[in-house]
């Protein structure tokens, strides 16, 4: 009875997993086959002029593929921004906003070591290793916003690095595979920082710790210690 119940538990989850691929599949695919190289009527200009002159999304204008880039950067933003709000409303769902969530922050984004620690260990503090970390992200969330206006990210210069991503930019699977890939690095850190933001209200008003799980020391007991004499 019990295996019965196993077997289909794994059914059901499997249906849900290749549910959520298809959907996500049909999401990431779909401007393939809709959103054109260039402008093809009146509405369409108007819309890549307010894109590029009033919201200064201008990346790849200068390429072959102008009109899809910019289309394609704007809509997958768009998507990885809910994919990133469903999945902090079920973490915290799950963990809540107490203690359980303050150990599953720290787990996930400060456990961790930094190689170089080995050498310089106070890198291993923790304000200094929640600042490095958030720095890190920041970082990742301002070349995300200066990609949007790279307007020549098509055309590859001999000083400059990055000829394969310059390269893919010229078709349309190259542009969808970048720009999923930048959407991950831009929006992350905005959830990034936002769970980091209810991390210190839950430390400094809530007094729910750091989330630092300490595992105490085996301490012998006496019993242990007591030899029998000869």
């Amino acid at each position: 009875m019990a295996s019965k119940k196993f077997l289909s538990t794994i059914v059901r989850k499997s249906k849900e997993n290749r549910g959520n691929i298809a959907l996500c599949s049909i999401l990431f695919i779909i401007p393939l086959f809709v959103f054109p190289a260039y402008p093809k009527n009146e509405w369409q200009y108007e819309l890549y002029q307010y894109i590029t002159q009033t919201m200064h999304v201008t990346i790849g204008t200068k390429g072959p593929l102008p009109f899809f880039t910019i289309l394609y950067s704007i809509y997958i933003t768009i998507v990885m921004f809910f994919l990133g709000c469903a999945v902090c409303y079920f973490f915290i769902k799950e963990h809540g906003i107490n203690k359980a969530y303050q150990e599953e922050i720290y787990k996930f984004f400060f456990k961790a070591e930094f190689e170089s620690s080995k050498k310089y260990p106070w890198l291993e503090k923790p304000l200094v290793k929640k600042t490095l970390v958030s720095i890190t992200f920041a970082i990742c969330l301002i070349m995300g916003v200066f990609h949007f206006i790279d307007d020549d990210i098509s055309q590859h210069r001999p000083r400059r690095k990055g000829g394969l991503i310059a390269f893919s930019y010229n078709y349309r699977v190259g542009v969808m595979f970048w720009e999923i890939a930048v959407s991950l690095f831009s929006i992350f850190p905005i959830f990034y920082f936002g769970l980091l933001f209810l991390y210190i209200i839950n430390y400094f008003f809530r007094g729910l710790g750091t989330g630092k799980v300490v595992i105490p020391l085996e301490v012998p007991s006496k019993k242990r210690k007591r030899t029998r004499k000869v």
